[in-house]
């Protein structure tokens, strides 16, 4: 690939980001517009904005990573992302929307009357959407150091152009930037995946998969399948694109179309990824395995642009995360401590940290699919089942929730030390329940008790 090339456009693109987030930051109003952007995103910015969120550093380069290792199977990995925006679609989201709070944790506070398992959830939330920007930034890293552009210059560069317009404008810079991103990364990789087909028809042939390709990746799909389509329905910044819409009604179309379009998306990166290996492309240490097969099959100006367009579905879902973190950090913890100061700029003070975190953070990690399976089962774990329970009932109970993310806890920690033959994610999630059911029952029998003194005291 051409380096000059690449960069050329890289820095326009990102200087016309910046033009297009500058420009939605003007006439904030407000915390409310900040964070949800006025309730009033409407069908298609909110489709889009679903669609940059989940087609990331993971989905592209870890699936086309895991691709030249396994194979097809790997398909199931964005299938988890795109089932989750479906079932969004059916019901979840519009349930989401009508809930008028601006954090999935506060549902917590206002099913469960408690504000401390609100905080409890809020910390869990933040911690998997940390991991998962900076398995975000580690993927950018990773992805320039393979295209031999190893300057940490350019690395400091690119993000503090991110980090600018995100913390300026909140989740409308944040959408209109995700609107720019995605219709530009899906072109690219849709125009790539046309070129490479219609140049050398016979990739077409290639193997399909067989049921041995997936046994031998069997310990993953649970994770690969399971953890990213649950983790839909508590995700921060998923559940903050549901407040943020015009009406339940359109939040449910838009994730609907969204759940479609990232599984045609995402068949490009498993595509190269299982190319690469059938026809025995050789990566180099620390490169990028659909980068390889890119530039193998395709020219310097086609590198270029899927290279440019890789960054800005990392960078997409990147503002998203930065955003919901800080939007949880803001809404869900008493900050009085800092009222003598302007409301909007201790929010994007933190919004800044944040990100500058993150970005340290990244050079101890290196796997990034594994890191973000491991922030989705966390969040997931602990959260999943009284988060749906609550979406299902005007009124909760506090110690059912409250047991149900406990015995979560406990389960995600058990079942990686002590390994049983069901997938951990799935013992934990049932541990969860367990918890959940247990807090059910002791309510129903203390409820029961004091019903029986009652009637003893009225006679």
């Amino acid at each position: 690939m051409n380096a000059s090339i690449f960069l050329s456009l890289l820095f326009c693109l990102q200087f016309f980001y910046w033009l297009v987030g500058r420009r939605a930051s003007k006439n904030l109003n407000g915390e409310k517009d900040y964070f949800l952007a006025g309730k009033s995103v409407k069908l298609f910015p909110l489709m889009m904005t679903f669609l940059a969120t989940q087609v990331g550093g993971g989905v592209i380069l870890g699936a086309a990573d895991e691709a030249y290792q396994f194979g097809w199977p790997v398909l199931l990995y964005p299938l988890g992302a795109a089932l989750g925006l479906i079932l969004l679609g059916c019901g979840i989201g519009r349930k989401l929307a009508g809930f008028q709070v601006s954090t999935v944790a506060q549902i917590f506070e206002v099913v469960y009357g408690s504000i401390m398992l609100r905080k409890f959830a809020s910390i869990l939330s933040v911690i998997s959407l940390f991991m998962i920007l900076v398995a975000q930034i580690i993927a950018s890293n990773k992805f320039l150091v393979g295209l031999g552009l190893n300057n940490p210059y350019l690395f400091i560069a690119f993000w503090s152009i991110v980090i600018i317009y995100t913390t300026q404008g909140g989740l409308r810079a944040v959408i209109s930037t995700d609107m720019v991103q995605a219709a530009f990364f899906s072109s690219i990789f849709l125009l790539c995946f046309g070129f490479v087909l219609f140049s050398d028809p016979s990739t077409s042939l290639m193997e399909m998969p067989q049921l041995k390709h997936f046994t031998n990746v069997s310990s993953k799909l649970c994770g690969w399948l399971l953890m990213p389509l649950l983790f839909m329905v508590i995700e921060q910044d998923m559940g903050q694109r549901c407040f943020a819409g015009a009406s339940p009604r359109i939040v449910s179309k838009a994730s609907l179309l969204a759940g479609v379009c990232t599984m045609i998306v995402c068949i490009v990166p498993v595509f190269f990824g299982s190319m690469a290996n059938v026809i025995g492309i050789e990566v180099p240490q620390g490169g990028s395995v659909l980068m390889a097969a890119i530039a193998k099959t395709t020219n310097p100006w086609m590198t270029a642009l899927v290279g440019c367009a890789v960054l800005a579905a990392i960078i997409s879902t990147a503002t998203s995360l930065i955003n919901a973190i800080s939007s949880n950090l803001s809404s869900d913890f008493d900050l009085s401590f800092l009222q003598n100061k302007d409301p909007m700029r201790i929010v994007k003070g933190i919004t800044c940290l944040i990100s500058t975190g993150a970005i340290f953070f990244a050079f101890y990690f290196d796997n990034i699919v594994d890191l973000l399976i491991q922030s989705y089962e966390l969040s997931v774990s602990c959260l999943f089942v009284p988060v749906l329970m609550a979406l299902f009932r005007k009124r909760g109970n506090f110690i059912a929730a409250l047991l149900a993310m406990i015995c979560g806890a406990i389960g995600f920690a058990l079942f990686r030390i002590y390994p049983i033959e069901l997938p951990k994610e799935i013992a934990s999630i049932l541990l969860s329940l367990f918890g959940y059911s247990v807090g059910e029952i002791v309510v129903v029998y203390r409820v029961k008790v004091s019903n029986r003194s009652t009637q003893k005291e009225n006679l």
